[in-house]
């Protein structure tokens, strides 16, 4: 998973953002599963394009990324209703124009009820995504459906739900405390509850830096991998880290042993990126452009992983 992708100016009047991701393109292309958050809700241009505090992004922000390699957006955050429900409901009309899947936001009970899996090589990944909450934008009543909440209740079954038919499950959190470089012990209790829930691999976002990547041992011995945050992926904040984010990786492999198919999650690891902000603002592996970040991919290992 990527993280944060924020549309502030100058970046919402791009008509292309391929130049931008192009960079990073060939590692992107590389994964076989690969989720966004796009954290400003892509409306599209018919809502006034627009960044911060309510943001109103171009639609074909979908269709570029899904062109670099993504393959599932996370629509659930802080952002999801800031063009209230018909942006939402706009959004998802794009996502479906570029054919893309989306997770976390949905246009109906129906929708919501729809699993999101995808199968690579026989093994199937389930999706779910949640956020903390949308800002001062209140859900309109009796459509909770618009945008998943952070409930410990409902997560807890719907991992169980979708646990019942996949191999992995995957969740998108939207959480933690901006520019804070450590979670939070909120981070810490939710994310142990989602591993006691069943959840084998948890990306976090919404801190707009990099947080440390941990393995979650529960008491059945079951482990769950997290990373905390992974920072900014694209956007035009000037706070301190927020031009550094990365690509946090795993590998699943489904083996026989003894007849019997295991699956194993294997080598974490986090691929740094930075910002760079020239004409156009553009996404490049870190350990390419660290002079002129301030920051090395050294620095980002050892915080990543505490090497």
């Amino acid at each position: 998973m990527i993280g944060d992708i924020l549309l502030h100016l100058p970046l919402y009047n791009y008509t292309s953002f391929l130049d931008s991701f192009g960079p990073v393109r060939e590692e992107l292309e590389s994964l076989d599963i690969l989720i966004a958050n796009q954290e400003s809700i892509p409306a599209g241009a018919e809502f006034g394009l627009s960044g911060y505090p309510n943001f109103a992004s171009p639609s074909h922000i979908v269709g570029d990324l899904k062109e670099v390699g993504v393959d599932l957006i996370s629509m659930a955050n802080n952002h999801t209703l800031d063009q209230k429900e018909a942006g939402v409901l706009s959004a998802i009309n794009h996502m479906k124009s570029y054919n893309m899947p989306y997770v976390g936001a949905y246009e109906s009970l129906e929708d919501r009820k729809t699993d999101r899996i995808i199968q690579v090589d026989n093994i199937d990944f389930g999706f779910l995504s949640y956020t903390y909450g949308t800002n001062s934008h209140e859900t309109p009543e009796g459509k909770d459906y618009l945008v998943n909440l952070i409930n410990s209740k409902q997560i807890a079954e719907d991992i169980r739900a979708l646990k019942q038919k996949v191999d992995i499950v995957v969740v998108s959190m939207h959480w933690g405390t901006e520019y804070e470089i450590k979670p939070n012990d909120n981070q810490k209790q939710l994310a142990k509850m989602i591993a006691d829930a069943g959840a084998d691999i948890i990306f976090g976002h919404h801190p707009h830096v990099i947080q440390p990547y941990e393995v979650i041992t529960t008491s059945s011995g079951h482990q769950a991998h997290v990373f905390y945050s992974l920072g900014n992926f694209f956007s035009a904040q000037k706070m301190e880290n927020t031009d550094v984010g990365g690509i946090g990786k795993l590998e699943i492999l489904k083996k026989s042993i003894n007849g019997k198919e295991v699956l194993s999650i294997e080598n974490p690891s986090f691929v740094s990126t930075a910002v760079v902000k020239g004409e156009p603002f553009t996404v490049n592996l870190l350990v390419n452009v660290e002079k002129q970040i301030g920051k090395t991919d050294k620095w980002v290992q050892q915080h990543v992983f505490g090497e």
